[in-house]
């Protein structure tokens, strides 16, 4: 038997295709070929196919899926405890109606299959009819320590001419239960950012969003996931979420860590309770803790470290966002901070000081202050590069992180007064009084234009250059939102006083985003939408496409934006354009091509159900691209632009 992570020698015997979109008119393997980049599957996603080369008469050939990798040649590491289990189901069918021997824990079915049916159907296997041969003096598996979870072999005197099998949905019955030391985090995970269908992968860029996706979960829009759950009185799942926040924050990964302070050749792990750990970006879903060792054992994560995003690409694994800003740390600060008001529990806010600690390692007393971006550049080996330009959103989220620190770690107020005052007179210093606006920031890598979003072209301050708007793609909507919905209600901040002598007027920000980054008459599926991108028209696609369309999550944070700043001036003339676009809302979440009706998608583009679904994404300055699916920032928004939460204040 060959463990799945060791068929890649053996592609003349076994071939393994683990994205298999399936294809029931054809009869050769039963998937479409890799060329086929149109193919879209919105209910099964990918299945698992297995393909053997014909065999001998006497002769088998098999595959087992094991924990942990090389386990059949090692020999080493920790097996699942599936004592409760009574059964495993799975879909199955096969184009060429091979018949096999399916097993757990290596014990098989004691008899060949019947000829599969080409069509899909559901098969339910007794944990009790296995037959463990290997040795022969055990007659059942031993299910408190089970290495291979499943296994399909073959053999020649009923696979003469090969055996092709594709499997879906495989699963034991009753759901075993997760309790032990060893298995600490295992049960904990951050929700899944967007949804994903089944595609044909590509091996090299660009990556369907489909593909890239799968399992990606966003510490900023877990942040949010916690924030609208305690809103919705929802505290047993908001807690779980925080939680996995926790493990992640003190449980790095080994082989590619955040540094505690910038250039240090240390990160958080093994659950010590350091007192300055950031997150990354993005972790992957699902279980937040690797369950073993990864292989090789050295140089790479440990078992109980976080599991890091990514995708399969080709032969390797991409990395997604192991990255990490002080923007969207300071959103895991928040919510962390908002589990703490209402549980009590000072793990949270131990957690948000932690956080807090670490964002100050990013602060720059020279230039413009504030603080810097963070780390940027994905894939980078730690200790990873600082990224020295600054961002207007983050400083803004980063000030309303440390002001709410400071009224709760009452033995350190004026410190975290005084790290907010830093991040808010740099987002003001961003602040244009002749258009009303907020530039994106400042650029700290020279004066030429190195990349879309930066516009290295504004006034000079020591090694800061401000980026202007000189062209689209470095005006950016939420540079005006989050800094309102953070700053504005502020009492240092609301009614600022410019060099000069002139007075902030928080109404021109959002006029400003009304003015400029509104998307008009997005047609499709015979409707059409209104709404906003987060700049003001559409970027150009890796493949060369230009797409313009709607981003709904900062469709959502304008309604919230015009609300508020309503509130704060005690009138009401943003109303009429917060109940217009929040209708829009409500006719995507209904009506928006790939919905579901509940959640809200992350983007609609003109004409764009008649995409590639390549192209299924709103293509931004940054290295993310807001797909055409239930999004769990898109929905968060909706849900607090509905009930006028700013989330970043409170109710």
């Amino acid at each position: 038997m060959y463990p799945l992570s060791e068929v890649s020698n053996i592609q003349n015997i076994i071939q393994v295709d683990p994205g298999c979109v399936d294809d029931p008119a054809d009869t050769a393997i039963g998937c479409y070929p890799s060329t086929n980049t149109s193919v879209l599957d919105t209910v099964r996603g990918t299945v698992l196919r297995f393909s053997f080369a014909p065999q001998m008469s006497g002769s088998y050939a098999g595959v087992n899926i094991e924990e942990p990798e090389h386990w059949g040649v090692t020999q080493t590491g920790t097996g699942y405890n599936l004592q409760d289990v009574n059964s495993v189901t799975f879909d199955v069918r096969s184009p060429d109606n091979a018949q096999v021997e399916f097993g757990v824990g290596e014990c098989t079915t004691p008899n060949y299959s019947a000829p599969l049916p080409a069509t899909w159907t559901t098969m339910t296997i007794p944990i009790s009819s296995l037959v463990c041969r290997y040795p022969l003096t055990i007659q059942q598996p031993d299910m408190s320590d089970v290495h291979v979870l499943f296994s399909v072999t073959v053999e020649g005197q009923y696979s003469p001419n090969g055996a092709t099998v594709l499997l879906d949905n495989v699963h034991f019955t009753p759901v075993p239960a997760r309790t032990g030391q060893a298995q600490e985090g295992e049960t904990l995970s951050l929700p899944q950012s967007n949804q994903a269908f089944g595609v044909v992968a590509q091996p090299s860029s660009p990556f369907p969003p489909d593909q890239a996706n799968r399992n990606f979960a966003a510490i900023y829009e877990a942040a949010l996931g916690i924030q609208t759950l305690i809103n919705e009185g929802d505290k047993t799942d908001a807690q779980e979420v925080a939680d996995a926040l926790d493990y992640a924050l003190y449980h790095d990964n080994h082989g590619d860590y955040l540094s505690t302070a910038p250039g240090l050749y240390s990160g958080c792990f093994s659950g010590a309770l350091a007192s300055q750990c950031g997150l990354h970006d993005a972790y992957e879903s699902g279980d937040i803790a690797l369950f073993n060792d990864q292989y090789p054992a050295t140089g790479v994560g440990k078992a109980g470290d976080s599991r890091l995003a990514g995708f399969s690409c080709g032969s390797i694994f991409c990395i997604t966002q192991d990255t990490a800003t002080g923007g969207n740390n300071a959103w895991a600060l928040l919510a962390l901070l908002d589990e703490y008001k209402i549980s009590g529990n000072a793990k949270y806010l131990n957690d948000a000081i932690a956080i807090g600690n670490w964002i100050l390692g990013l602060s720059d007393q020279t230039g413009y202050g504030g603080y810097y971006v963070g780390y940027s550049k994905e894939g980078e080996a730690p200790p990873k590069t600082l990224n020295k330009g600054k961002s207007t959103e983050n400083n803004a989220d980063i000030f309303i992180a440390f002001t709410s620190l400071a009224k709760y770690d009452t033995g350190n107020t004026s410190k975290w007064n005084t790290a907010a005052k830093a991040a808010g007179d740099f987002v003001m210093a961003m602040y244009d009084l002749k258009t009303g606006h907020f530039y994106n920031g400042t650029d700290a890598l020279g004066t030429t234009r190195s990349q879309p979003g930066l516009c290295p072209y504004g006034a000079r301050l020591g090694s800061d250059i401000i980026n202007t708007n000189a062209f689209p793609d470095c005006d950016f909507l939420d540079s005006n939102t989050f800094t309102t919905l953070a700053m504005a209600g502020s009492p240092q901040y609301f009614n600022y006083q410019f060099p000069g002598g002139s007075t902030m007027d928080w109404r021109r920000p959002i006029q400003y985003t009304l003015n400029t980054f509104a998307q008009m008459n997005i047609a499709v599926g015979g409707l059409q939408y209104q709404g906003f991108d987060i700049v003001p028209s559409p970027l150009t696609a890796a493949d060369g496409t230009t797409t313009n369309g709607i981003s709904w999550e900062f469709t959502g944070q304008v309604v919230e934006t015009l609300r508020y700043v309503d509130l704060l001036y005690k009138q009401t003339d943003f109303e009429t354009q917060a109940k217009q676009y929040l209708e829009q809302i409500q006719q995507a979440q209904k009506q928006a091509p790939y919905g579901d009706g509940q959640g809200l998608v992350a983007s609609t583009l003109a004409n764009g159900s008649a995409l590639l679904p390549v192209d299924q994404c709103l293509d931004t300055p940054f290295n993310n691209c807001p797909p055409e699916r239930v999004g769990m920032a898109a929905t968060t928004w909706m849900i607090l632009a509905q009930q006028q939460i700013n989330p970043l204040v409170g109710p």
